[in-house]
Protein backbone atom coordinates (compact mmCIF):
# COMPACT_ATOMS: atom_id res chain seq x y z
CA UNK A 1 0.00 0.00 0.00
CA UNK A 2 3.30 2.15 0.77
CA UNK A 3 4.72 1.41 -2.65
CA UNK A 4 1.19 2.17 -4.33
CA UNK A 5 0.94 5.33 -2.31
CA UNK A 6 4.03 6.99 -3.52
CA UNK A 7 3.49 6.05 -6.76
CA UNK A 8 0.35 7.86 -7.15
CA UNK A 9 2.18 10.82 -5.40
CA UNK A 10 5.34 10.66 -8.14
CA UNK A 11 2.29 10.48 -10.83
CA UNK A 12 0.70 13.50 -9.31
CA UNK A 13 3.83 15.63 -9.46
CA UNK A 14 4.38 14.61 -13.00
CA UNK A 15 1.01 15.77 -14.25
CA UNK A 16 1.99 19.22 -12.14
CA UNK A 17 4.84 19.30 -14.20
CA UNK A 18 3.74 18.43 -17.50
CA UNK A 19 0.71 21.09 -17.16
CA UNK A 20 3.39 23.65 -15.87
CA UNK A 21 5.58 22.66 -18.68
CA UNK A 22 2.48 23.13 -21.13
CA UNK A 23 1.50 26.32 -19.68
CA UNK A 24 5.07 27.93 -20.11
CA UNK A 25 5.09 26.61 -23.98
CA UNK A 26 1.72 28.54 -24.31
CA UNK A 27 2.66 31.35 -23.17
CA UNK A 28 6.11 31.29 -24.92
CA UNK A 29 3.75 30.97 -28.26
CA UNK A 30 1.62 33.56 -27.24
CA UNK A 31 4.53 36.12 -27.09
CA UNK A 32 5.81 34.85 -30.07
CA UNK A 33 2.69 35.86 -31.94
CA UNK A 34 2.11 38.60 -29.77
CA UNK A 35 6.02 39.99 -30.98
CA UNK A 36 4.82 38.73 -34.48
CA UNK A 37 1.90 40.38 -34.69
CA UNK A 38 3.50 43.85 -33.45
CA UNK A 39 6.12 43.49 -36.09
CA UNK A 40 3.42 43.01 -39.15
CA UNK A 41 1.48 45.80 -37.89
CA UNK A 42 4.52 48.12 -37.81
CA UNK A 43 5.78 47.18 -41.33
CA UNK A 44 2.05 47.42 -42.40
CA UNK A 45 1.57 51.12 -40.74
CA UNK A 46 5.17 51.85 -42.49
CA UNK A 47 3.90 50.67 -45.81
CA UNK A 48 0.37 52.29 -45.14
CA UNK A 49 2.59 55.80 -44.67
CA UNK A 50 4.95 54.97 -48.06
CA UNK A 51 1.77 54.86 -49.93
CA UNK A 52 0.72 57.94 -48.98
CA UNK A 53 3.82 59.71 -49.50
CA UNK A 54 3.82 58.19 -53.15
CA UNK A 55 0.23 59.44 -53.71
CA UNK A 56 1.24 62.84 -52.45
CA UNK A 57 3.98 63.08 -54.61
CA UNK A 58 2.14 62.14 -57.94
CA UNK A 59 -0.29 64.51 -57.53
CA UNK A 60 2.72 67.28 -56.75
CA UNK A 61 4.20 65.88 -60.20
CA UNK A 62 1.11 66.51 -61.52
CA UNK A 63 0.48 69.81 -60.07
CA UNK A 64 4.10 70.91 -61.10
CA UNK A 65 3.27 69.33 -65.12
CA UNK A 66 0.21 71.62 -65.19
CA UNK A 67 2.08 75.30 -63.49
CA UNK A 68 4.98 74.55 -66.17
CA UNK A 69 2.29 74.37 -68.80
CA UNK A 70 0.63 77.09 -67.98
CA UNK A 71 3.57 79.33 -67.40
CA UNK A 72 5.24 77.94 -71.03
CA UNK A 73 1.88 79.48 -72.54
CA UNK A 74 1.85 82.51 -70.35
CA UNK A 75 5.47 82.93 -71.74
CA UNK A 76 4.78 82.69 -75.65
CA UNK A 77 1.86 84.26 -75.08
CA UNK A 78 3.78 86.99 -73.62
CA UNK A 79 5.87 86.89 -76.40
CA UNK A 80 3.84 87.26 -79.28
CA UNK A 81 2.30 90.28 -77.63
CA UNK A 82 5.80 92.07 -77.68
CA UNK A 83 6.34 90.89 -80.92
CA UNK A 84 2.97 92.58 -82.20
CA UNK A 85 3.43 96.05 -80.02
CA UNK A 86 6.98 96.81 -79.97
CA UNK A 87 8.26 96.53 -83.48
CA UNK A 88 9.82 99.96 -85.01
CA UNK A 89 11.64 100.59 -88.34
CA UNK A 90 15.20 101.27 -88.07
CA UNK A 91 17.90 101.86 -90.93
CA UNK A 92 18.13 98.83 -93.63
CA UNK A 93 14.85 96.94 -92.08
CA UNK A 94 12.48 96.19 -89.25
CA UNK A 95 12.56 95.74 -85.68
CA UNK A 96 14.78 96.15 -82.73
CA UNK A 97 16.72 92.99 -82.95
CA UNK A 98 20.25 93.55 -81.41
CA UNK A 99 21.53 90.13 -83.26
CA UNK A 100 20.89 91.73 -86.54
CA UNK A 101 23.93 91.93 -88.84
CA UNK A 102 25.43 95.17 -88.57
CA UNK A 103 25.22 97.57 -91.39
CA UNK A 104 27.95 99.93 -93.08
CA UNK A 105 27.17 103.32 -92.48
CA UNK A 106 30.21 104.82 -93.78
CA UNK A 107 28.73 106.20 -96.39
CA UNK A 108 25.94 107.90 -94.99
CA UNK A 109 25.53 111.62 -93.31
CA UNK A 110 24.49 110.52 -89.34
CA UNK A 111 23.38 113.95 -88.85
CA UNK A 112 20.83 112.85 -91.42
CA UNK A 113 19.49 109.88 -89.60
CA UNK A 114 16.82 110.65 -86.18
CA UNK A 115 18.86 110.99 -82.81
CA UNK A 116 18.36 107.51 -81.27
CA UNK A 117 19.79 105.94 -85.25
CA UNK A 118 22.64 108.30 -85.02
CA UNK A 119 23.45 107.19 -81.28
CA UNK A 120 22.96 103.75 -82.70
CA UNK A 121 25.77 104.13 -85.52
CA UNK A 122 28.06 106.99 -83.23
CA UNK A 123 31.37 104.45 -82.21
CA UNK A 124 31.86 104.43 -78.68
CA UNK A 125 34.55 102.64 -76.33
CA UNK A 126 32.51 100.60 -73.56
CA UNK A 127 34.92 98.45 -71.07
CA UNK A 128 33.67 95.00 -71.60
CA UNK A 129 32.40 93.19 -68.20
CA UNK A 130 34.95 90.43 -67.22
CA UNK A 131 33.11 86.87 -67.68
CA UNK A 132 34.12 83.45 -67.01
CA UNK A 133 32.61 79.75 -67.57
CA UNK A 134 31.84 78.17 -64.62
CA UNK A 135 34.03 74.60 -64.43
CA UNK A 136 31.74 71.80 -65.45
CA UNK A 137 31.04 68.88 -62.47
CA UNK A 138 32.33 65.81 -63.17
CA UNK A 139 29.53 62.73 -63.29
CA UNK A 140 31.01 60.00 -59.90
CA UNK A 141 29.68 57.09 -58.24
CA UNK A 142 29.01 57.99 -54.79
CA UNK A 143 28.20 54.28 -53.87
CA UNK A 144 27.58 50.76 -55.69
CA UNK A 145 27.32 47.22 -54.41
CA UNK A 146 25.39 44.17 -53.85
CA UNK A 147 22.03 44.35 -52.49
CA UNK A 148 18.13 42.04 -52.29
CA UNK A 149 15.24 43.58 -53.97
CA UNK A 150 11.84 42.66 -53.35
CA UNK A 151 10.01 41.72 -56.18
CA UNK A 152 6.34 43.31 -56.99
CA UNK A 153 3.64 40.78 -56.74
CA UNK A 154 5.57 37.74 -54.97
CA UNK A 155 7.34 40.05 -52.42
CA UNK A 156 10.72 37.46 -52.50
CA UNK A 157 14.09 38.72 -52.58
CA UNK A 158 16.49 38.80 -55.56
CA UNK A 159 20.16 39.83 -55.61
CA UNK A 160 21.00 42.70 -57.47
CA UNK A 161 24.07 44.99 -58.08
CA UNK A 162 23.45 48.95 -57.59
CA UNK A 163 25.09 51.84 -58.59
CA UNK A 164 24.67 55.55 -57.02
CA UNK A 165 25.58 58.49 -58.50
CA UNK A 166 24.03 62.12 -58.81
CA UNK A 167 21.60 61.44 -60.83
CA UNK A 168 20.20 57.75 -60.08
CA UNK A 169 19.77 54.94 -58.43
CA UNK A 170 20.37 51.75 -60.89
CA UNK A 171 20.06 48.30 -60.68
CA UNK A 172 21.23 45.32 -62.98
CA UNK A 173 21.91 41.48 -62.36
CA UNK A 174 25.90 41.53 -62.48
CA UNK A 175 28.36 45.04 -62.37
CA UNK A 176 29.29 44.81 -65.93
CA UNK A 177 25.67 44.64 -67.04
CA UNK A 178 23.18 47.04 -68.70
CA UNK A 179 21.01 48.40 -65.56
CA UNK A 180 17.33 46.73 -65.63
CA UNK A 181 16.11 49.89 -64.19
CA UNK A 182 16.48 52.84 -62.51
CA UNK A 183 15.36 55.65 -59.33
CA UNK A 184 15.44 58.98 -60.09
CA UNK A 185 17.05 60.48 -57.32
CA UNK A 186 15.40 63.95 -57.51
CA UNK A 187 11.87 62.56 -58.05
CA UNK A 188 11.85 60.01 -55.16
CA UNK A 189 11.91 59.78 -51.22
CA UNK A 190 14.41 57.77 -49.34
CA UNK A 191 13.44 55.24 -46.03
CA UNK A 192 15.69 53.32 -43.90
CA UNK A 193 15.26 51.17 -41.14
CA UNK A 194 17.94 50.54 -38.88
CA UNK A 195 16.01 47.46 -37.22
CA UNK A 196 14.87 45.02 -40.75
CA UNK A 197 18.64 46.67 -42.73
CA UNK A 198 15.83 47.94 -45.12
CA UNK A 199 15.55 51.15 -47.24
CA UNK A 200 12.51 51.90 -49.65
CA UNK A 201 13.18 54.14 -52.05
CA UNK A 202 9.46 55.48 -52.77
CA UNK A 203 8.12 57.11 -56.37
CA UNK A 204 4.92 57.88 -57.65
CA UNK A 205 3.85 55.35 -58.67
CA UNK A 206 5.15 52.36 -56.47
CA UNK A 207 7.27 51.56 -53.36
CA UNK A 208 10.59 49.67 -53.66
CA UNK A 209 12.54 48.13 -50.93
CA UNK A 210 15.92 46.72 -51.21
CA UNK A 211 18.05 44.80 -47.96
CA UNK A 212 21.65 45.50 -47.40
CA UNK A 213 24.26 42.95 -45.64
CA UNK A 214 24.30 45.10 -42.26
CA UNK A 215 23.37 48.18 -40.68
CA UNK A 216 27.00 49.78 -41.27
CA UNK A 217 26.17 49.25 -45.02
CA UNK A 218 22.76 50.75 -44.88
CA UNK A 219 23.82 53.76 -42.92
CA UNK A 220 26.51 53.96 -45.75
CA UNK A 221 23.76 54.02 -48.25
CA UNK A 222 21.65 56.19 -46.75
CA UNK A 223 24.24 58.93 -46.19
CA UNK A 224 25.42 58.13 -49.78
CA UNK A 225 21.90 59.15 -51.13
CA UNK A 226 21.97 62.22 -49.05
CA UNK A 227 24.65 63.85 -50.24
CA UNK A 228 23.08 63.03 -53.78
CA UNK A 229 20.11 64.41 -53.24
CA UNK A 230 21.56 67.60 -52.12
CA UNK A 231 23.23 68.29 -55.24
CA UNK A 232 20.15 70.08 -56.99
CA UNK A 233 22.08 72.09 -59.44
CA UNK A 234 23.53 68.72 -61.06
CA UNK A 235 23.77 69.19 -64.85
CA UNK A 236 23.18 65.64 -65.98
CA UNK A 237 20.11 64.67 -66.68
CA UNK A 238 18.21 60.90 -67.40
CA UNK A 239 16.96 60.80 -70.77
CA UNK A 240 15.63 58.11 -73.42
CA UNK A 241 15.86 58.91 -76.78
CA UNK A 242 13.85 57.56 -79.25
CA UNK A 243 15.43 58.70 -82.43
CA UNK A 244 18.77 57.53 -83.05
CA UNK A 245 18.83 54.08 -83.64
CA UNK A 246 22.39 53.87 -83.56
CA UNK A 247 22.97 55.27 -79.56
CA UNK A 248 21.78 53.31 -76.38
CA UNK A 249 18.38 53.92 -75.15
CA UNK A 250 19.03 55.33 -72.23
CA UNK A 251 21.29 58.53 -71.94
CA UNK A 252 22.73 61.14 -69.48
CA UNK A 253 22.27 64.57 -70.73
CA UNK A 254 24.83 66.82 -69.68
CA UNK A 255 24.12 70.89 -69.64
CA UNK A 256 27.80 71.91 -70.02
CA UNK A 257 29.28 75.48 -69.92
CA UNK A 258 29.70 75.53 -73.38
CA UNK A 259 27.26 72.82 -75.11
CA UNK A 260 25.58 69.35 -74.47
CA UNK A 261 26.98 66.42 -73.67
CA UNK A 262 25.76 62.83 -74.08
CA UNK A 263 27.16 59.89 -71.63
CA UNK A 264 26.53 56.39 -72.39
CA UNK A 265 24.20 55.07 -69.54
CA UNK A 266 25.94 51.99 -67.90
CA UNK A 267 28.35 50.91 -65.29
CA UNK A 268 31.05 52.42 -65.39
CA UNK A 269 34.60 52.93 -63.10
CA UNK A 270 34.49 55.78 -60.71
CA UNK A 271 35.85 59.15 -62.55
CA UNK A 272 35.05 57.66 -65.94
CA UNK A 273 33.05 58.78 -68.15
CA UNK A 274 31.74 56.78 -71.32
CA UNK A 275 31.33 60.27 -73.28
CA UNK A 276 28.87 59.54 -77.02
CA UNK A 277 28.75 62.86 -78.80
CA UNK A 278 29.23 66.69 -77.64
CA UNK A 279 27.70 68.93 -79.09
CA UNK A 280 29.02 73.16 -78.69
CA UNK A 281 26.88 75.90 -78.68
CA UNK A 282 28.13 77.11 -81.63
CA UNK A 283 26.94 73.90 -83.54
CA UNK A 284 23.32 74.31 -81.96
CA UNK A 285 20.85 76.18 -83.51
CA UNK A 286 17.31 75.15 -81.89
CA UNK A 287 15.91 73.15 -78.45
CA UNK A 288 12.44 72.90 -77.61
CA UNK A 289 11.08 71.21 -74.46
CA UNK A 290 6.77 69.65 -75.04
CA UNK A 291 4.18 69.18 -72.57
CA UNK A 292 4.44 65.70 -73.49
CA UNK A 293 7.77 65.59 -71.25
CA UNK A 294 9.72 65.10 -74.55
CA UNK A 295 13.05 67.92 -75.18
CA UNK A 296 14.51 67.99 -78.38
CA UNK A 297 17.55 69.95 -80.21
CA UNK A 298 19.13 69.99 -83.56
CA UNK A 299 22.67 70.38 -84.72
CA UNK A 300 24.10 72.05 -88.04
CA UNK A 301 26.04 69.23 -89.80
CA UNK A 302 22.98 66.50 -89.19
CA UNK A 303 19.57 66.79 -90.67
CA UNK A 304 17.79 64.33 -87.98
CA UNK A 305 16.88 66.25 -84.42
CA UNK A 306 18.06 64.55 -81.41
CA UNK A 307 14.64 63.50 -79.49
CA UNK A 308 14.60 62.64 -75.73
CA UNK A 309 11.64 61.25 -73.73
CA UNK A 310 12.21 62.11 -70.00
CA UNK A 311 10.63 64.19 -67.01
CA UNK A 312 13.12 66.54 -66.90
CA UNK A 313 12.78 68.38 -70.12
CA UNK A 314 11.56 71.83 -68.51
CA UNK A 315 14.57 71.71 -66.10
CA UNK A 316 16.93 70.75 -69.40
CA UNK A 317 15.70 73.53 -71.25
CA UNK A 318 16.00 75.95 -68.37
CA UNK A 319 19.30 74.98 -67.57
CA UNK A 320 20.35 75.30 -71.26
CA UNK A 321 19.10 79.00 -71.44
CA UNK A 322 20.81 79.75 -68.52
CA UNK A 323 24.08 78.25 -69.23
CA UNK A 324 23.81 79.60 -73.25
CA UNK A 325 23.29 83.11 -71.80
CA UNK A 326 26.91 82.60 -69.78
CA UNK A 327 28.06 81.26 -72.75
CA UNK A 328 26.92 83.97 -75.14
CA UNK A 329 28.05 86.72 -72.96
CA UNK A 330 31.85 84.88 -72.58
CA UNK A 331 31.79 85.04 -76.22
CA UNK A 332 31.03 88.82 -76.61
CA UNK A 333 33.86 89.50 -73.48
CA UNK A 334 36.39 87.26 -75.56
CA UNK A 335 35.70 88.95 -78.88
CA UNK A 336 36.35 92.97 -76.98
CA UNK A 337 39.20 91.80 -75.31
CA UNK A 338 40.74 90.28 -79.27
CA UNK A 339 39.65 93.27 -80.94
CA UNK A 340 40.13 96.38 -78.35
CA UNK A 341 42.88 98.27 -80.18
CA UNK A 342 40.96 100.56 -82.42
CA UNK A 343 38.28 102.71 -81.23
CA UNK A 344 34.38 101.37 -82.03
CA UNK A 345 36.66 98.08 -82.82
CA UNK A 346 35.42 96.33 -79.82
CA UNK A 347 31.71 97.73 -80.49
CA UNK A 348 31.51 95.82 -84.12
CA UNK A 349 33.49 92.87 -82.70
CA UNK A 350 31.15 91.82 -80.45
CA UNK A 351 27.99 93.27 -82.96
CA UNK A 352 29.64 90.23 -85.01
CA UNK A 353 30.32 87.89 -82.53
CA UNK A 354 26.80 88.29 -81.33
CA UNK A 355 25.19 88.13 -84.77
CA UNK A 356 27.06 84.54 -85.36
CA UNK A 357 25.86 83.19 -81.87
CA UNK A 358 22.35 84.07 -82.72
CA UNK A 359 22.61 82.50 -86.14
CA UNK A 360 23.29 79.50 -83.59
CA UNK A 361 20.49 79.84 -81.72
CA UNK A 362 17.19 79.89 -83.16
CA UNK A 363 14.54 77.62 -81.04
CA UNK A 364 11.48 76.50 -82.73
CA UNK A 365 8.33 77.90 -81.61
CA UNK A 366 9.78 80.48 -79.30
Amino acid sequence: GRVKGGADEMLKELEADVVKVERELEEEEERKKKEEKEVEEEEESEMKRAEQQAREMLLEDEQRLKEAAEKRNEKKLALEKKMETQMAVQVGGFGGNDDSEALDMSGIDVSMLSPAAAAMQTPSRVEPIPVKLLPDVKLEVLKEGWLMKQSKKLKKWQKRYFVLDQVALYYCRNPTSVPDGFFAIRRCQFHYSEKTCCFDVITPSRVFRMQTPSVEQLREWALCYKKAMGQREFPYFHVEQTTRLDLSRELLLGVMSTGLRMVKLGLYDPGYEEEIAFFKFDEIYSWEASDLETFEFRVATERTPYVFKTMYATDIEQKLEARFSTWREWRFYQASKTEGGAPGSATASVTSTRSQASATRTPSGK
